[in-house]
C-alpha cells in the first residue's frame, strides 16, 4: 500500500503485484474481487487487456513431453520451473499416490488367485489347452499387475507459485479456488513429475 499518497508527484516509482477474480461484467469495466485484500474493486478492460494474464484463457495449444528435447524445444518440467513469478495459471496434475492397507492389498491378491484357479478348472473339464490357457491368464497379469497403492487422481489447481525452488519437484502454489479460514490459507503443493497440462501466458501445454 503506498502511504502518504498525497506526497505521490511526477517520477515517484510504484508498483503492483495483484491477484483478482472477475465476479461482474459491466461496460467498459469489470467487477474484481482483489484476492489479497478481499476487497471488490472496478478494474477497466483496456487495462486488463494490457496489464493482465489470465489463469483461463488461452490462444494456443502445444503438445509436450515431460523432459526437453535433443533440439531444445522445452519440456513440461523445464515449463513449470521456468515460472519465476506470481504470474497465475491452472495446472492439472496427479494427486500423490495413496498406499493400500494390507488387508485390500491381500483381497486383491485373493480375487486373482481365486479367478486364475476357476479359469484353469474350466479349462480342464472342457479337456483344452491347459498351458495355453495359463499362458494367457500369466500375460493378462503382467499388463495389469497389482499395485501397493491407488493411484492419484487428477486435480486441478486455478492460482500462482509462492515457491520458486525445489529439490523433489513438488512447488507450494496458492489454490485460489480453496475457501480461505483460519487454520487454511489455501497453499498446495504441484508435483512437476505428475503434471498432465497447463495454460499460462495465453498457451495450453499438454503432455503426450
Amino acid at each position: 500500500m503506498t502511504t502518504n499518497i498525497k506526497k505521490l508527484k511526477k517520477g515517484s516509482l510504484i508498483s503492483e503485484s495483484s491477484h483478482y477474480v472477475i465476479t461482474d461484467k459491466v461496460p467498459g469495466a469489470f467487477m474484481c474481487t482483489h484476492l489479497e485484500s478481499g476487497e471488490e474493486v472496478k478494474i477497466g478492460s483496456s487495462y486488463i487487456a494490457k496489464f493482465t494474464h489470465s489463469a483461463d484463457l488461452y490462444d494456443k495449444e502445444v503438445e509436450v513431453t515431460k523432459e526437453d528435447k535433443r533440439d531444445g524445444t522445452p519440456g513440461i518440467r523445464t515449463i513449470f520451473e521456468g515460472i519465476h513469478s506470481s504470474q497465475v495459471f491452472t495446472v492439472c496434475f496427479a494427486k500423490q499416490n495413496k498406499p493400500k492397507t494390507n488387508k485390500k492389498l491381500q483381497a486383491e491378491v485373493d480375487a486373482v488367485v481365486a479367478q486364475f484357479s476357476d479359469s484353469i478348472e474350466s479349462v480342464k473339464a472342457n479337456k483344452k489347452g491347459v498351458a495355453q490357457a495359463a499362458k494367457k491368464l500369466v500375460l493378462k497379469l503382467m499388463l495389469n499387475p497389482i499395485l501397493p497403492f491407488e493411484e492419484g487422481e487428477d486435480r486441478i489447481l486455478r492460482g500462482y507459485k509462492v515457491q520458486f525452488t525445489s529439490r523433489d519437484g513438488r512447488y507450494n502454489c496458492v489454490d485460489i479456488d480453496i475457501p480461505k479460514a483460519e487454520k487454511e490459507i489455501g497453499i498446495r503443493p504441484v508435483n512437476l513429475n505428475t503434471i498432465k497440462w497447463i495454460i499460462f501466458g495465453g498457451v495450453k501445454y499438454v503432455v503426450k
